[in-house]
């Protein structure tokens, strides 16, 4: 399950051969959390601030837990087969986190090996988060490579660079029959400080001390 990652520092960030039209304003954020708003792109209609979780509500009109994550094998059938269609996006981000029992939670950062944004594959709807309503978007997560593999049992679909403007164009309309997933050789992995188990933290210094070095 990917529920935390790292948002994107700049504007500039994102390709420009995704998007190039009007500016959005955001504040980097190292440590996002459900229901935190970040720039996403959506198929069809550029770069929206969109809220990590799609809220839904449940019988007798309950509230449920925000949606984070969506399993890419469940993609083709049941309720999201009309995202996969017609609702997909793509998540910029410098970097997402899995943990592992170490005697006790211990967090881990997966990024780029060149530094570059990874584009995490997404899908999303409208949805309404304490009276405000946006875009919501929830993570693809997809069998892991043998590298996540030692962390978690699942990992979010992180798109090959060649994969990504064929995940958002929408005439493409049975894109997971390719293999969209980066190489492995792309990813980079090291250990964060366990302050970041704590979602308000959001000084960079704190959660990765390694962070200007790395």
């Amino acid at each position: 399950m990917c529920n935390r990652f790292r948002s994107i520092h700049e504007w500039s960030q994102i390709p420009r051969q995704l998007y190039s039209g009007a500016r959005a304003n955001f504040e980097f954020n190292p440590n996002v959390a459900p229901t935190e708003i970040v720039p996403v792109l959506i198929a069809g209609d550029g770069v929206v601030m969109a809220r990590f979780g799609i809220n839904k509500s449940g019988s007798a009109g309950k509230p449920r837990p925000p949606l984070l994550n969506v399993r890419t094998d469940g993609m083709r059938k049941g309720q999201f087969r009309s995202h996969l269609k017609s609702r997909r996006c793509a998540i910029p981000c410098e970097g997402f986190y899995e943990w592992r029992d170490e005697g006790g939670k211990q967090p881990y950062y997966f990024s780029r090996t060149d530094g570059e944004p990874l584009m995490l594959a997404g899908i999303w709807e409208e949805a309404e988060y304490k009276g405000d309503k946006r875009p919501a978007f929830a993570i693809l997560t997809d069998e892991p490579n043998e590298l996540v593999a030692s962390y978690h049992d699942r990992m979010p679909l992180a798109l090959a660079g060649d994969k990504v403007e064929l995940w958002l164009d929408l005439s493409q309309e049975s894109p997971l029959d390719q293999d969209l997933l980066l190489d492995i050789k792309e990813f980079a992995v090291r250990p964060m400080d366990r302050a970041m188990n704590n979602a308000r933290q959001k000084d960079l210094a704190a959660i990765d001390p390694q962070a200007k070095a790395a």
